[in-house]
């Protein structure tokens, strides 16, 4: 079996939903299914030059589905109790229907997940989670400039996209996937981030941060 059809096997469950994983953890809640699947997607995940893009952006829908598991937004950042939380994909879109297919039918803390893809900044205000692709990473002065004051989690996977200000960024060590938090980003965003979550993360402050500022 090549890397490929490695990662896709280790994929499927996800992917199916209702196949191995569900079958096996099906009684579980799904926070503690989130954690195990989390811990399990920590493991630097093998990102190859031979390995197909829908695979990686799979791997990534999962990572996004979990962020947003394991970080607590502010009570005033949802208009009622049942507002959804809201994942947005700005400009160009490299999920295809992953992401949809990962997020349905799931809820965190009774609050549905709901999928959507933006190409006007100002539509931006109504998201609690914003990716935004390499292809689109030139814009992110825009982007932050257009979400200052809200809550919104900004993740990418342009380079130093954190340290520019993004909550949240993939990155590639030695062809494996993990990912950077900016405590900077998520302090300006008054959000709360799981002990869990940072202790699998790089940390990272913004450009020109100083110790102990």
């Amino acid at each position: 079996m090549n890397r490929t059809a490695r990662l896709r096997a280790r994929w499927e469950p996800w992917r199916q939903g209702t196949g191995l994983l569900r079958a096996a953890y099906g009684r579980v809640p799904f926070c503690a299914l989130s954690l195990a699947i989390l811990l399990l997607l920590a493991y630097p995940t093998p990102i190859r030059a031979q390995t197909s893009a829908s695979v990686e952006y799979q791997v990534k829908a999962a990572f996004l589905l979990n962020f947003a598991k394991f970080i607590e937004w502010p009570a005033n950042a949802f208009e009622s109790e049942k507002t959804p939380i809201t994942v947005c994909v700005f400009g160009y879109d490299p999920f295809g229907s992953a992401l949809d297919e990962l997020i349905k039918g799931k809820n965190i803390n009774s609050r549905e997940l709901l999928a959507r893809r933006v190409s006007q900044l100002p539509d931006l205000k109504t998201c609690e989670l914003v990716f935004v692709s390499e292809k689109e990473e030139k814009r992110l002065p825009e982007i932050l400039t257009d979400l200052k004051g809200t809550s919104a989690l900004v993740v990418g996977e342009g380079e130093d996209f954190a340290e520019r200000g993004g909550g949240v960024q993939f990155i590639l060590e030695n062809n494996r996937l993990r990912f950077a938090v900016n405590l900077d980003a998520i302090q300006r965003a008054r959000l709360t981030v799981s002990s869990k979550l940072l202790a699998l993360a790089k940390i990272v402050h913004d450009e020109g941060h100083s110790k102990g500022n």
